[in-house]
């Protein structure tokens, strides 16, 4: 491959899979609706588990094959490498202790020879990328198609998306959405008084972890 040719890849589709042409266009804006309609089946952020997806595809498909493209490297001695998270979700790969090896000499060597050039970490450009693209998806969803999906689901909005999304049916329903958290909330808080600790558990069991995502935590 040519100079950040993996790279470049990776960033015109998100997907990976290094597909072009308006049918690979047109595949991706209708897969990224159905990503996000079935991210909402799960207790997340829908656009931040989609878009965490995205930067974890990036690292597998540099472990797999990027560190044999010099353009990739040449990037990453560019940018400094990758940010904690990031490295830690290189660490968890299969196959990573080469890999790892390999870029890690790479980037040990440049800055004793060229000094700091900063902290630009792909994964998160990866990541930013796919967050915009999953919110205009989510932007042009039919309202009825969002509200099944909330209907049969238990997914949200984390707080930082929800303001980025247009107002509308849309925006609206996932204000619902984080009603029934604080719901779930006190429900959970009223069953730790011992009255009431021996009711069975509903939806509120997790409804502090949630709460935890909505804010914004990676938990």
């Amino acid at each position: 491959m040519g100079q950040d040719g993996f790279f470049d890849r990776i960033l015109r589709w998100g997907s990976g899979d290094g597909r072009s042409g308006s049918a690979a266009a047109g595949r991706n804006v209708h897969s990224t609706e159905f990503e996000l309609l079935e991210a909402l089946d799960r207790p997340v952020c829908a656009v931040c588990d989609r878009a965490r997806r995205a930067g974890d595809r990036y690292i597998s498909g540099v472990v797999r094959e990027g560190v044999n493209d010099p353009g990739t490297r040449d990037s990453w001695r560019r940018r400094g490498g990758l940010c904690a998270r990031h490295w830690r979700a290189f660490r968890s790969q299969e196959s990573s202790p080469l890999p790892a090896t390999i870029v890690s000499e790479d980037l040990i060597a440049s800055y004793l020879e060229t000094g700091s050039p900063g902290l630009d970490c792909p994964a998160c450009e990866i990541e930013a990328i796919a967050e915009r693209r999953y919110l205009e998806a989510l932007g042009r969803l039919e309202s009825e198609r969002v509200e099944k999906a909330l209907e049969h689901g238990r997914g949200f909005l984390c707080l930082h998306h929800l303001e980025g999304l247009s107002d509308g049916p849309v925006h609206e329903r996932f204000r619902e959405r984080l009603r029934d958290v604080l719901s779930d909330l006190a429900a959970f808080r009223r069953k730790q008084d011992y009255r009431f600790a021996g009711e069975p558990a509903g939806p509120e069991r997790d409804a502090w972890l949630r709460a935890m995502r909505v804010l914004g935590g990676d938990v």
